[in-house]
């Protein structure tokens, strides 16, 4: 590793890498908690699945505000509102059992993904070159993964033992460290120039500009967040219907964890040493698979084994989506493209628990996580034969 890389992960570390890992704790803890707790209170699968589909829904939103935000106002200023919108959210999940608040708070808790994704990809993009971005990126990739390796199975042990709430305060408790390291480490972003329109139709215009990327690289990306946010729904509920306890549930996701805990890091290696599609086509059909086997799965070590596969390709896929967001940005409107491209990807991982809620509502998980591969597959397709590969060469 080069010294001027070395120097650059150190300068991240405060305000981009350990928020994350801690802000992973928490959002990976209440996505395998949160529908275990509808469960609890007396409603169904669709209705568990739907929680779900209420942060997706909430990065929707996020997204091309973010962008603006990045824009007009600094990195900086995005990632504390994202920090902050965390707190919030959590907040609002300790305080009540109402199935209409609990929506409101994952909704508010996604914006506020959105928020501090955007703001973390927007503080790298200014500060590596773009050889150095793959190995950056799925570095802060690789630590929110270690973080949904710890977060799950301490909050499944902690919600067995202590209780849905009291778990959820500590959530609201890492999210507050997170807020304070950002407030207090994070450097004053850089603003785009006031000249860069950040309207509705200065949106329209980057999507029209750019719309090569978006048909081919964006509907990739959307295959892949469709099954990460297909898989998150899909692996508490096939739990869930083979009888295992909470804490098992927990300790099943965080083995998918501990893949992509272990693979990340080779992954940014190989995407600035042989290119994006050399990691994100196989990420694809690695996960496709997984997620076919997950819906066989009758046994514990069947469970096991189709988590382990989808760990596998989630931590091969580790930061692409950011990457070649990163490496189709312009250079002038950087943020506000960011925004839109995460909004495009993102409409993937909205899509996919509304798309499982309204199955499960007549159909069987068998069904449904034979659809979500099909996904999977059709994206790995796509990558292998439409996208371009973005990776720009050092010079000799």
């Amino acid at each position: 590793m080069s010294s001027s890389l070395s120097q650059l992960i150190r300068s991240l570390a405060l305000p981009v890498y350990i928020p994350g890992l801690l802000t992973a704790m928490s959002q990976t803890s209440v996505l395998v908690l949160l529908p275990l707790y509808v469960l609890q209170l007396g409603y169904g699968p669709s209705v568990a699945a739907l929680m779900l589909a209420s942060r997706g829904v909430g990065q929707l939103l996020g997204d091309v505000p973010a962008g603006m935000v990045a824009g007009r106002w600094g990195d900086r200023t995005c990632l504390i509102l994202g920090n902050a919108g965390y707190v919030v959210g959590y907040s609002l999940i300790t305080l009540t059992s109402d199935i209409w608040l609990l929506g409101l708070g994952g909704i508010i808790t996604g914006m506020a993904m959105s928020f501090s994704l955007l703001g973390r990809q927007s503080y790298i993009s200014h500060r590596a070159a773009p050889n150095q971005r793959g190995r950056v990126i799925s570095l802060m990739a690789g630590g929110m993964r270690i973080g949904s390796l710890i977060g799950p199975a301490v909050g499944g042990l902690a919600a067995a033992q202590l209780g849905y709430q009291i778990t959820f305060g500590a959530m609201v408790v890492l999210a507050l460290t997170a807020l304070l390291i950002v407030l207090f480490s994070a450097e004053k972003g850089e603003r785009e120039s006031s000249k860069i329109p950040h309207g509705l139709r200065a949106i329209r215009d980057v999507i029209v500009e750019h719309k090569h990327a978006f048909w081919t690289a964006g509907l990739a990306m959307i295959a892949l967040q469709f099954m990460r946010a297909g898989r998150v729904a899909l692996l508490p509920l096939a739990g869930n219907a083979m009888g295992l306890d909470v804490d098992e549930v927990g300790l099943v996701v965080s083995a998918a964890a501990l893949m992509d805990s272990l693979i990340f890091m080779p992954a940014g290696i190989a995407m600035d040493r042989w290119g994006r599609k050399a990691v994100a086509a196989p990420s694809l059909l690695l996960f496709a698979i997984g997620l076919a086997l997950l819906g066989w799965a009758d046994t514990f070590p069947l469970l096991l084994a189709a988590a382990l596969l989808i760990g596998t390709g989630n931590g091969l896929s580790a930061g692409v989506v950011m990457v070649l967001g990163t490496d189709f940005a312009p250079q002038h409107g950087r943020a506000r493209f960011m925004g839109v491209w995460k909004l495009v990807s993102d409409s993937g991982q909205a899509a996919a628990p509304l798309v499982i809620s309204g199955l499960l509502s007549f159909a069987s998980l068998l069904l449904c996580s034979q659809l979500v591969a099909l996904t999977g597959l059709a994206g790995f397709y796509w990558m292998k034969t439409r996208v371009t590969e973005t990776l720009v060469k050092e010079p000799r």
